[in-house]
């Protein structure tokens, strides 16, 4: 048992040593991970028909808004420069029900399901 545990401790310092002496030939290069971009709708159904979106993590600078029908016709559109955390737009003259909500910016894409009343 004795030996079998030093075959196994030294067989591991070997592979360390040659991954580090690898790692000094062929140095790895770093980076940098970016946290993702988050979407929240502020309000859940919406009963003012005003569609409140906010951003958190913010990379991009343009965005698209579309809602979907449950048919799949589009029934709201609009582009828009992110310059602000929050962004509010006007959805009152979509009828009362349930859609479908799709945000693009240059680096995300979010679909969340949409209630207006």
């Amino acid at each position: 048992m004795k030996i079998l545990i030093l075959s196994l401790f030294l067989s591991v310092y070997a592979f360390t040593g040659n991954a580090i002496s690898m790692l000094e030939k062929n140095p790895m290069k770093v980076q940098v991970v970016q946290k993702p971009e988050k979407m929240t709708l502020l309000a859940n159904p919406i009963k003012d028909g005003m569609l409140k979106l906010s951003f958190s993590n913010l990379q991009s600078d343009s965005m698209n808004v579309v809602v979907i029908n449950s048919l799949g016709k589009q029934v709201f559109k609009a582009e828009r420069s992110l310059n602000k955390q929050v962004q509010i737009f006007d959805v009152s003259t979509i009828a009362s029900g349930i859609y479908y909500l799709r945000v693009n910016t240059n680096r995300s894409n979010f679909v969340k399901k949409l209630i207006i009343q």
